[in-house]
């Protein structure tokens, strides 16, 4: 089954309007959702270097405050999910927080994991040789020039994403440094021409956009933009329409089972492009 959704794939490729001696996943950014492969805690360092070991091209990480002012990873807007704390991540001090069990939620062999910084995240990736997409969460709280900060610090501008999702964020991000890159969390469909205005450099777009309107793909690639979609827990044959459908990038849980389909994907090509090459 596998290897025919996989020749079925390329087939729908090359007999289009892609060339034919393209392969249909070269260009697709495989992106850890909050670092997540099976089993491993979410935004957790032990995830992130798990992701990037695998050979993704980014891990996503989520990003909150701390009551002192500090930066750190983590998705829900509470610690009660993912922890064995309770309370708004905002009314806890970085010491506080630091104490809470970050693991034993997805395995007891990850009991007395951490919730990390932002720092001790960026200096991990930047020392595998890995890159970031930072998912900047709507509040009041965040000091989104201390996120750009730290980033320049360790040097990482060209390791790292800013997902911005108000039209605001992207304009205060771009005068905080003009070089960093900005994928815009549009919030619908109306937003993709606002976002491209101000000069967001990727467009992310649900699946179910997607496939309710495919020439949506299309319609982004003609303002410039790349498009990057979030797949969750979507499995081969879901992901393997993503593609089909022309996506750039794709946040996946399951980096592992993306990364199989792209390698097969890309063994079709050659076994393809072999052949004609012997006619």
């Amino acid at each position: 089954m596998a290897s025919f959704i996989v020749a079925l794939l390329f087939t729908s490729f090359v007999t289009g309007t892609k060339a034919r001696d393209e392969w249909p996943g070269r260009d697709i950014v495989v992106v850890a959702h909050r670092g997540l492969a099976p089993g491993y805690p979410e935004n957790t360092l032990p995830a992130f270097r798990h992701a990037l070991e695998l050979g993704v091209g980014f891990i996503e990480l989520d990003l909150r405050m701390t009551k002192d002012g500090i930066p750190v990873v983590i998705h829900d807007d509470t610690v009660d999910r993912t922890t064995d704390g309770q309370g708004e991540v905002g009314t806890f001090t970085l010491a506080e927080i630091k104490k809470l069990d970050a693991g034993s939620f997805a395995s007891p062999g990850f009991a007395g994991e951490r919730i990390p910084t932002l720092k001790e995240t960026l200096e991990l990736v930047t020392s595998l040789g890995g890159k970031a997409l930072l998912d900047i969460k709507s509040s009041t709280d965040l000091d989104c020039e201390m996120v750009v900060r730290l980033v320049e610090h360790d040097n990482a501008v060209n390791d790292v994403i800013v997902g911005a999702r108000t039209v605001k964020d992207v304009k205060l991000f771009r005068s905080l440094n003009p070089n960093i890159r900005i994928l815009g969390f549009i919030g619908g469909t109306r937003d993709i021409k606002k976002f491209v205005a101000a000069d967001v450099d990727i467009i992310r777009l649900w699946p179910r956009w997607i496939r309710l309107y495919p020439p949506l793909v299309e319609q982004v690639h003609k303002l410039g933009k790349p498009v990057w979609t979030t797949a969750g827990l979507a499995g081969r044959e879901e992901l393997a329409e993503l593609i089909r459908l022309g996506v750039d990038g794709i946040l996946t849980d399951l980096p592992g089972v993306l990364l199989a389909l792209l390698s097969d994907i890309r063994a079709e090509h050659n076994n393809q492009k072999e052949g004609a090459e012997k006619e």
